[in-house]
């Protein structure tokens, strides 16, 4: 539902699709090249919304819910990274001089993200994280996905590091506010979405494929007013339509599931497995004998 009343309508609004010259949003010259509206602003928003709907997680925020795996954290942030590069440069549709700045452009951004979420956190915390890391990463990537073919290197490196921190500072909001945003979408696609798109405005040159000029290179205000109407339209469609939906089916077939089943595990409850088996799954082998042996003479003790 949410793909077709939602993603849909707004992605026909942003980009030229199929040579049909693109919706209203594309028309009125807001640059957005691979989806920091469409994709970005869009899902951070909903996923605000549903996690405001579904409501908090059983213990959270008093409970520690730390990352399962910080070692698949990091492989997944750099196969996320990898695949960026087809997201972005591939969006230009062409092996051309598009498609090469955007992948640049992209790689750069990136990595000043990842510095500059390290660094608010050093600064704040006193020390920087992996996690932080991989989450600098994406903040990254999300931020330069609308920019990266309107922007210069440079311009790339300055939405990179500016989106490090801001995302970094971002994701404490719901500590404040009281919402459980368990992937922290809100902090970093969400508000990485909004600088990226906001940036273009500033620092879009005219020697970049897109040829505009922002505020920093003599385009005046003109551009960043219209990111700003495109950013706050995909908002504010995205979260109407997507709190109608969430509220629709709350009432009809709810959510979330019971309480006893988010205690014993969703994994349990809706697949009869999990990814883990921490204890004696009581299965054959060679030294199941063995074990269960020793754990009788334990309970007898």
């Amino acid at each position: 539902m949410w793909a077709i009343i939602v993603y849909f309508p707004v992605a026909h609004w942003v980009f030229n699709l199929a040579g049909d010259n693109g919706g209203w949003i594309y028309k009125m010259g807001v640059i957005d090249f691979a989806g920091g509206t469409a994709v970005h602003i869009n899902a951070g928003i909903a996923g605000l919304v549903l996690a405001i709907v579904i409501g908090r997680r059983l213990g959270w925020p008093r409970t520690p819910m730390r990352p399962n795996n910080l070692t698949l954290v990091m492989i997944g942030a750099g196969l996320l990274w990898f695949g960026w590069f087809g997201f972005n440069a591939g969006s230009a549709t062409a092996a051309n001089n598009a498609a090469a700045v955007a992948f640049l452009n992209t790689f750069a951004a990136t990595c000043a993200a990842a510095i500059g979420w390290l660094l608010t956190e050093k600064i704040r915390d006193g020390h920087a994280t992996s996690l932080g890391a991989a989450s600098g990463i994406v903040a990254g990537l999300v931020a330069i996905t609308p920019a990266c073919a309107s922007v210069s290197p440079l311009g790339a490196l300055a939405i990179g590091l500016i989106a490090g921190v801001l995302c970094a500072l971002a994701v404490g909001l719901k500590y404040r506010l009281k919402y459980d945003d368990s992937l922290d979408v809100v902090g970093v696609h969400l508000v990485g979405g909004l600088v990226g798109t906001l940036l273009v405005g500033l620092f879009a040159t005219e020697a970049a494929p897109t040829g505009i000029n922002g505020l920093f290179y003599g385009g005046g205000f003109d551009q960043l007013g219209k990111q700003f109407v495109g950013a706050i339209a995909v908002l504010g469609y995205s979260l109407v339509v997507t709190a109608i939906i969430a509220l629709i089916i709350k009432a009809i077939m709810g959510l979330r599931v019971t309480e006893e089943q988010e205690i014993t595990g969703i994994d349990l409850a809706e697949h009869a497995e999990s990814a883990y088996e921490l204890g004696d799954s009581g299965g054959g082998g060679a030294f199941a004998g063995v074990g269960h042996a020793a754990r009788n003479k334990e309970v007898q003790a």
